[in-house]
């Protein structure tokens, strides 16, 4: 039988209460007295019960973060940098994995809201930027819905922080046209995803804007199924053997970093100098692009910033810091460049 918040009092020879206000405001506890309850705490091995505790006092300092695939280190980036700012107030994390699974991810959010939580962090889950979303049409939550990469307008008490694509990939596209890098490729998974489609969307843009033909540009898209993990690279790495010699291109920007790590991969064993014969970039601006050889030229999408505004908007909204917030928070992405462009 597991030892309960009474059982201590009892052992201590106090009121409930007074465990109960030790373990959440020990300051106003008597030294002695306190001292004491914690030592019965100690021995017996009391776990107190945080849910009731939080029901208790209005709020449960503990927040959901719903996401789809935690193997792909763009995601991993903005949750650490979620995690370091909201670990440092005192404020736990429930983070669920729907593995891009719809009913998953609507299993997890009916979980979530019975645990109370104050906040719910959602990061490119299956139903996010699709005519199903949970959280863009209504908000029957007792908490604050923050939207990270949400392309949709925000409803009631759901706000999105984003990186906006645009100006990276249009800088991109700026440094082919300047310096006649054409043939160039657009090397993008063929999931209908927003990330890749927006990329696809720019690129057909520019490709009327500037009267291109196919012989200068093209979007290729490949069959990449599953998560952007290590397939992306390998898979990208086939196809790059093959388009290469084909295409004979000057410059290939790749839908992620790890999709650019295979197209450099298979640069190398064919023998093409980069940046000299073949500029090659990536977009997310993750570990990998970082610290590659040599250094991967990419499209920065400030995975930290994002993170940190959006754990910054959940604090003052929690601590009710402002009376006025902004529905939509926008971050330009930046193309760094590198070795590879």
């Amino acid at each position: 039988m597991s030892i309960t918040l009474e059982d201590i009092a009892r052992l201590a020879g106090v009121n409930p209460a007074t465990v109960s206000r030790t373990i959440s405001k020990p300051e106003k506890v008597k030294p002695k007295t306190r001292q004491k309850i914690e030592t019965i705490i100690k021995q017996t091995g009391y776990i107190p019960n945080l849910l009731a505790r939080g029901l208790a006092k209005g709020r449960t300092d503990s927040v959901g973060i719903l996401t789809s695939f935690t193997t792909n280190p763009y995601i991993i980036e903005i949750i650490e940098s979620l995690e370091r700012q909201l670990t440092a107030d005192g404020t736990y994390m429930y983070l669920c994995n729907c593995q891009h699974d719809f009913e998953l991810e609507k299993k997890y959010l009916n979980e979530l809201m019975q645990r109370k939580i104050d906040g719910l962090f959602v990061i490119e889950t299956p139903s996010l930027n699709t005519k199903y979303n949970f959280y863009a049409k209504k908000n029957n939550y007792d908490c604050p819905v923050i939207q990270i990469n949400q392309h949709l307008k925000p409803y009631k008490d759901s706000f999105i922080v984003c990186c906006d694509q645009k100006p990276g990939i249009e800088e991109i596209f700026n440094e082919v046209k300047k310096n006649r890098l054409y043939p160039f490729i657009l090397l993008i998974p063929a999931e209908k995803s927003y990330s890749y489609m927006i990329k696809e969307r720019l690129f057909i843009k520019w490709f009327k804007k500037n009267n291109l033909t196919k012989k200068q540009a093209q979007c290729i898209k490949l069959e990449i199924i599953g998560p952007n993990d290590e397939k992306s690279v390998w898979s990208s790495y086939k196809a790059a053997k093959e388009l290469i010699p084909r295409f004979k291109p000057l410059s290939i920007l790749t839908g992620n970093d790890l999709m650019a790590m295979g197209v450099l991969s298979a640069a190398h064993e064919l023998g093409i100098s980069i940046p000299r014969d073949l500029a090659i970039a990536g977009v997310d601006n993750t570990l990998f692009a970082r610290t590659s050889m040599p250094a991967l030229s990419t499209i920065d999408l400030r995975m930290g910033e994002v993170g940190n505004k959006a754990a910054e908007l959940y604090r003052n909204f929690k601590n009710n810091k402002q009376t006025y917030y902004d529905k939509v928070i926008i971050i330009p992405s930046i193309f760094v460049r590198r070795k590879t462009f």
